[in-house]
């Protein structure tokens, strides 16, 4: 995946209405990126073959 640049990440900030000053944006801009980076190797898992699991119980946990 293409690094996000700053102007991508300030269009996103905007969008958001987030007020963000150009030294904000450098850090969310480098922070973003090093998110991606580090997340990049789950892209990669093999889970065809991996049933999903309900985030939710269905029923309440006993008290």
């Amino acid at each position: 995946m293409a690094e996000l640049r700053a102007d991508e990440v300030a269009a996103l900030a905007s969008a958001l209405g987030l007020p963000a000053g150009a030294d904000d944006i450098a850090e969310v801009t480098h922070r973003l990126n090093a998110l991606l980076e580090a997340l990049a190797p789950l892209a990669e898992l093999p889970l065809e073959t991996v049933e999903p699991v309900p985030g939710l119980p269905d029923e309440p946990a006993p008290a």
